[in-house]
């Protein structure tokens, strides 16, 4: 007799291999477009990493070996990070937020079994992007090292059995604080000014304490080395992976295999300690997860109502209720708002960490670089979430968008509503990170103005596009925000927010040559670039927002409910 988990899987690999059947019969030019620019990114971050490998060997040659396998360190832990937060939010969503966990809880199906069956999907949903981002890296570094393409083998074995680290970290993390924190709206708001006091203070003790000086590249490489020193831990299992690759890259096949070992047991420990915890947290979980006992009703919140009135004074009413249920349904979906808070705080943590490396210091061309890079990573960040959060708003209404769509006010507001929302929160919190950026960077006001002009204008262009294509292309029968973002529509949105905020980047950095062939000077001429480049990036900004919006509004005027 087949057991229930056996039963499970079989049923996924059906679903599976029929849509990947659907996908190839229905969405050829889907495949070759995501194909093609996922080829295309894996081969720039390929480029890339062995630029830069090439270009630390050239200015350290001594310690070019020691840094690259410093930076292996902090590149593998910082995925690693990532990869426990990433898991734990998709565990938790699977397990407690997902109608097929209802459902399964139902039937004659052990929690075990459900546990495992979703853990293999978190862990499918979050690996591909550690392979994706962890693959260029190596193969670059065997590039580098002139070795055979066979090197990249055995280092995907790596990959896979330190996945299932994180991955049942996550999973334990997640159950243990479903199951234990206070489920009390005083808890969550106590433990939330807790974290923000602690980032203030943090940040605060970064600008005041900045260390200053460094003019060697020798002293710098010193007391970089002295800074990401804890990334090499014993116990850190990050540190077991970078460990196990430099000892094969240097042929050392035993010690190499030892670290594969280490990271496949403990891999496989923490799987079954998270598969025990399972029988009696995951049930557990899902009835605190629903609020089910001692839940109170509330009346209408009139205070914060009544601050939104205040700050959105400059919109109608009707929109302002808008952009209200739009904010509480943010705030009060916790898969959204972690994610959106772990990658924007860990660029406000870089971004307030660049005079620790004395970046401040260096010539104009250096400062102008690291600038554009912070810039490009914050837009392309921005991209993506407004992709993977502002895209499927329209249709995760689903079913109930008839109720929205029969309030007495026109539909357009309804778009008018959600674009004021996408824009404000997207504009406040890059605005905030660039400014930090130029700030630690002592950027040239100029420079920072237009960095600041051109911020604006891809917040605009990447709200303009997500809302609009998200009302031509609605899914309402689905109500996961990944489905949707998969479908045609939400690719599309990918394809194009990326190629508008390239664009944007590739706009603005002309001034910033005219004013390094200044030596960084004001000047008539460079004013005058700077000038034009501003007026040049807002036509093409309002251009983005304003064509797929158009096309929205009269699509949504015809939309049937």
């Amino acid at each position: 007799m087949r057991s229930d988990l056996a039963i499970l899987g079989a049923r996924r690999r059906l679903e599976i291999w029929n849509r990947l059947r659907d996908l190839v019969d229905r969405s050829r030019f889907k495949i070759l477009v995501i194909g093609g620019f996922s080829l295309l990114f894996w081969f720039s971050l390929y480029r890339l990493s062995l630029t830069g490998m090439r270009q630390v060997h050239v200015m350290a040659r001594q310690h070019s070996a020691e840094l690259i396998g410093s930076m292996f360190h902090v590149f593998f832990l910082a995925l690693g990070i990532m990869l426990l937060f990433s898991n734990a939010i998709i565990t938790y969503t699977s397990l407690f937020k997902s109608r097929e966990t209802a459902f399964l809880s139902a039937l004659p199906v052990r929690a075990e079994s459900i546990f495992l069956y979703r853990l293999g999907e978190s862990v499918a949903f979050s690996s591909w992007a550690f392979v994706f981002l962890a693959t260029p890296l190596t193969a670059a570094y065997g590039t580098f090292l002139g070795l055979s393409w066979t090197f990249n083998l055995p280092v995907l074995a790596f990959y896979l059995a330190f996945l299932f680290v994180p991955a049942a970290l996550g999973a334990l993390v997640s159950m243990i604080v479903t199951v234990t924190v206070p489920r009390s709206r005083g808890g969550l708001v106590t433990a939330a000014a807790v974290v923000i006091i602690a980032g203030v203070v943090y940040l605060g003790f970064r600008v005041v304490r900045l260390p200053g000086g460094f003019n060697q590249d020798l002293r710098i490489a010193s007391e970089v080395f002295d800074s990401i020193r804890f990334s090499e831990n014993p116990l850190l299992p990050s540190a077991w992976l970078a460990k196990g690759i430099l000892h094969f890259r240097d042929g050392r096949t035993g010690p190499a295999l030892f670290f594969l070992g280490v990271i496949a047991a403990n891999a496989l420990f923490l799987t079954s300690l998270a598969h025990a915890a399972s029988a009696r947290l995951m049930r557990r979980g899902w009835f605190v997860s629903q609020d089910l006992p001692g839940r109170k009703r509330r009346g209408a919140r009139a205070g914060l109502d009544a601050w939104f009135g205040r700050v959105l004074f400059f919109m109608g009413r009707r929109v302002r209720q808008i952009v209200l249920k739009d904010a509480k349904t943010f705030v009060r979906d916790p898969v959204q708002w972690s994610q959106f808070l772990i990658f924007f705080g860990l660029l406000a943590i870089y971004f307030s960490s660049l005079r620790s490396f004395a970046y401040e210091e260096r010539d104009i061309f250096f400062r102008n670089l690291i600038g554009q890079m912070n810039l490009l990573a914050t837009s392309l960040t921005l991209a993506t979430f407004s992709s993977r959060f502002i895209f499927p708003q329209l249709s995760l209404e689903g079913r109930r968008f008839w109720v929205v769509g029969m309030m007495p006010m026109p539909r357009e507001e309804i778009l008018v509503g959600k674009l004021a929302f996408s824009f404000a929160a997207s504009l406040v919190i890059s605005e905030t990170l660039i400014g930090i950026s130029s700030f630690m960077l002592r950027t040239p006001v100029s420079l920072a103005a237009l960095h600041a002009v051109a911020l604006f204008g891809i917040c605009l262009g990447l709200s303009g596009l997500s809302v609009g294509l998200g009302t031509l292309y609605p899914n309402f029968a689905e109500d996961n925000p990944s489905k949707i973002v998969a479908g045609f529509g939400g690719t599309l949105n990918l394809v194009l927010s990326l190629g508008f905020v390239l664009t944007v980047i590739a706009v603005q950095a002309v001034p910033g040559f005219v004013l390094l062939r200044e030596g960084g000077a004001a000047s008539p001429e460079a004013s005058t670039w700077v000038v034009g480049t501003m007026a040049a990036i807002i036509v093409v900004s309002v251009t983005a927002c304003l064509v797929p919006m158009a096309l929205a509004l009269r699509a949504i005027r015809k939309l049937e409910i």
